[in-house]
């Protein structure tokens, strides 16, 4: 036999409300329930707690000292129990987040900012990665959700597609370009170019369309986020091409550059992915829907 949670509720009772009878109603169990209670507590542990005194019970000196520990005990289980609420309502918890390089100061960080008002308690850790080790983080479960423009076909991977728009080329203020209505390859043909990495799906996608249209640029820039690129366009070091969230994000909203739309259109889509090898825990869930609802 073993101490179990409703002799020690019984024990509690007893000490504070100090007669079988009131504690059992605080219970509400009988009073030959609490006393069996107590008596059983009384042959597990091998000694008296109380003594009558009339109505009422009076704890023996080694009463008073178990009911000490009792007490802390209780505390720490009152905890489990208030956190268990804590997560059931979502104030709890934390999302491990993994996104691209060249997303990661712009649209992830809107979607973080957003989702935080709504839930202002979870505490959200976000990584960064080249989509490879994105894919790799999301599969072993080492984060909840990712932020990819490209995703693999594995049923591993669980994936919502955000369709974000077209990409539109970014010119210096008072670029000669700025007077077009829009900028076609044909346009930048010589001009200083801003690209991305060579190891961003974007820029291989961009590359394509001036290859395939025999068109030379410039490239004598190179950056690895969305930022850095329209910060160096912004200092008037090159024109570029980016995902159309990139020029109105409000985290560049201290750049300035000219924006157009750029043809051929080059739609922009991400993918939200996350492991099958486990249910979604329902704060990605959350994120997740707040993210379709953004794109939508």
């Amino acid at each position: 036999m073993a101490l179990t949670l409703r002799q020690i509720d019984a024990f509690r009772a007893v000490m504070l409300l100090g007669t079988l009878t009131e504690a059992a109603q605080h219970l509400g169990i009988s009073q030959p329930a609490i006393s069996r209670l107590i008596a059983d507590l009384e042959d597990e542990i091998g000694f008296k707690l109380f003594d009558r005194s009339g109505r009422r019970v009076v704890p023996t000196a080694e009463a008073q000292m178990l009911v000490d520990e009792v007490r802390r005990a209780l505390v720490g289980l009152d905890q489990i129990k208030e956190t268990a609420l804590e997560i059931g309502r979502l104030r709890y918890s934390r999302l491990r987040l993994i996104t691209v390089h060249s997303i990661a100061s712009t649209i992830m960080t809107d979607l973080i900012d957003a989702f935080s008002r709504d839930y202002p308690d979870t505490l959200i850790s976000l990584e960064v990665q080249h989509t490879d080790a994105a894919v790799e983080w999301v599969v072993s479960q080492q984060c909840d959700l990712g932020l990819v423009l490209a995703v693999p076909e594995s049923p591993a991977l669980g994936s919502r597609a955000l369709t974000v728009g077209p990409a539109e080329a970014i010119l210096p203020i008072g670029h000669k370009l700025a007077a077009r209505d829009r900028i076609t390859p044909q346009d930048l043909e010589g001009e200083s170019f801003v690209s991305f990495r060579p190891d961003s799906i974007f820029r291989a996608r961009v590359d394509q369309i001036f290859l395939r249209a025999g068109i030379d640029r410039a490239l004598r820039y190179e950056a690895r986020t969305m930022e850095a690129v329209c910060s160096l366009v912004a200092a008037g070091l090159g024109v570029s091409i980016v995902g159309p969230l990139g020029s109105r994000s409000r985290h560049l909203s201290g750049h300035r550059f000219e924006v157009r739309p750029f043809e051929p259109k080059l739609d922009v889509e991400l993918s939200l992915i996350w492991s099958t090898h486990r249910p979604l825990p329902v704060i990605a869930q959350k994120f997740l829907d707040l993210a379709n609802a953004a794109f939508a």
